[in-house]
């Protein structure tokens, strides 16, 4: 089998695709515009990279146009390559390159936002969305709840391909007996969008409701309102309670995670459609609180394995870390629970297979 993968190179979610698809001996074809490390493949023999910028092209203002004025060199490519398929990852960026080359089969991979935000912009960016999922033979979406917005734009087959994870790396750790300290924590960029300002808010007050506990915050991340988020924590005068790690290698977060006791994930956007981080936490059978994102709903039973709590409220996500302060026992049952739930739908292994069995079909 042999595939032509359109996408940022430098991506993580890229490049796990791209050596794990390589593992189960598929040829696979790398065409970037984003000028990316290629060391991360050099070891795989079957991974061919046909298009990757010097930095200084790359790091020029990028728009929708680069993507269709690069139509011609994408489909000399092709022409080199020949593929059996051609799979674009992110509808309204690579995705309308690939349709503009006519290949079939053509695969469209839809990640949030090229859903969710692009097609609401204008009547023009609704009707580009329209056009490139059209194109498509298949359209592979992360949740069901995506999928559900993208048939707003398409009435092509769409398949549900789980961004999961490694089960046998994002697993629990030895426990500590004797521990009296409890952790709450986020793997995130720092950015408005995903709520990290109500997660301080919310220990903020778990802190002043609890003053003879141990308890710690760990802010896994670096972003543009790393310093915002500084000045609320000096503010609330609980700095020395609080651990921003900056950005960390992307090897140590399941170490991170381990650090973790209850990983908290108070996202406020509509078009979060799947919470990778949040999966990985449960993976390591962490219990969780979520915010009731449709993607988080998605994936946490708020009966079961872990709470969903309202977006944009502090307090109901101080109510929920409090219900486990005082349920230890609850907190470690949702934590097995939700281990369970990873295995059963969100094994990177089995949602590899999820994808060659779309490759298959179409060839």
């Amino acid at each position: 089998m042999r595939i032509l993968l359109l996408g940022d190179g430098g991506s993580a979610h890229i490049q796990k695709w791209v050596t794990s698809l390589a593992k189960k001996d598929v040829e696979i074809g790398i065409f970037s515009l984003h000028h990316f490390n290629a060391d991360v493949y050099k070891y795989i023999s079957n991974i061919t990279i046909l298009n990757n910028p010097s930095y200084k092209n790359s790091r020029s203002v990028f728009t929708k146009l680069n993507y269709l004025t690069n139509t011609g060199l994408l489909k000399k490519q092709i022409q080199f390559y020949k593929p059996q398929i051609l799979h674009a990852h992110y509808a309204t960026s690579y995705g309308m390159l690939g349709a503009k080359t006519g290949f079939k089969p053509y695969v469209v991979s839809v990640w949030g936002s090229d859903i969710y935000d692009f097609p609401k912009t204008s009547p023009l960016h609704k009707k580009l969305v329209k056009r490139v999922l059209a194109k498509a033979g298949t359209i592979c979406s992360t949740s069901h709840c995506m999928k559900q917005e993208a048939l707003k734009y398409t009435t092509s087959a769409i398949e549900i391909v789980p961004f999961g994870v490694d089960i046998r790396v994002f697993k629990p750790g030895e426990s500590e007996t004797g521990k009296n300290e409890i952790t709450f924590g986020i793997i995130k960029s720092l950015e408005k969008k995903y709520g990290i300002e109500f997660l301080i808010l919310a220990y903020n007050e778990v802190l002043k409701k609890y003053p003879e506990k141990n308890l710690r915050l760990k802010i896994v991340g670096d972003g543009s309102k790393k310093a915002e988020y500084l000045d609320l924590c000096k503010e609330l005068g609980i700095a020395d309670k609080i651990e921003f790690t900056g950005k960390i290698p992307h090897e140590e977060i399941v170490e991170q995670h381990k650090l973790i006791d209850i990983f908290v994930s108070l996202s406020v956007l509509d078009s979060e459609s799947f919470g990778v981080s949040l999966v990985e936490a449960m993976a390591c059978g962490k219990p969780v609180i979520a915010s009731d994102v449709a993607g988080f709903k998605e994936v946490v039973d708020n009966d079961d394995n872990g709470i969903i709590v309202p977006r944009n409220s502090y307090k109901e996500a101080a109510k929920a870390m409090s219900f486990y302060i005082e349920n230890p026992l609850k907190a470690a049952e949702k934590g097995v629970h939700a281990r369970k739930r990873v295995l059963e739908h969100y094994d990177w292994e089995k949602n590899v297979e999820q994808m060659l069995n779309v490759y298959k079909k179409l060839i």
